[in-house]
């Protein structure tokens, strides 16, 4: 289509587009109810198999492939919470060097340069350490 036909208003009109909601194929939502235990049971299958809920569920009921529509499993990502718990706090004593470095030298002291490289040194390895954790939990660097 030419810009004189558009201007004519003749031709084929463009596609109006799509949300995201109105593409997805899976549009009902089916509640039920389990007790806490039962709940607990199934997070704790569903993240063996490294799945929501949901999909874990849809893979457990439909087993055959006629029944069974191809589902996009969403894999949780396996969080250690102590151990980034960890490398916060090491941050924190890391900013807080930074800020009484960065208060020496506005009071015209001049830092050792060892102190200031102890200081990248120890952030380059909390940096080292938490790239690591995501690269041996699926993420990437």
């Amino acid at each position: 289509m030419n810009e004189a036909q558009q201007a004519e208003g003749m031709g084929t009109p463009p596609k109006p587009r799509r949300s995201g909601s109105e593409r997805r194929k899976k549009g009902r939502i089916v509640p039920f109810r389990v007790s806490a235990d039962e709940y607990a049971e199934l997070d704790a299958l569903a993240e063996r198999e490294g799945l929501s809920i949901g999909s874990y569920v849809r893979s457990r009921l439909f087993t055959t492939p006629s029944t069974s529509p191809p589902t996009r499993a969403i894999r949780r990502p396996v969080v250690e919470v102590e151990l980034l718990r960890s490398y916060l706090n090491e941050l924190h004593k890391i900013g807080s060097n930074i800020n009484q470095t960065a208060r020496r030298v506005n009071m015209g002291d001049t830092p050792l340069a060892a102190d200031i490289q102890t200081t990248y040194a120890a952030c380059r390895e909390v940096a080292r350490r938490v790239a690591d954790l995501l690269t041996k939990n699926g993420g990437s660097r």
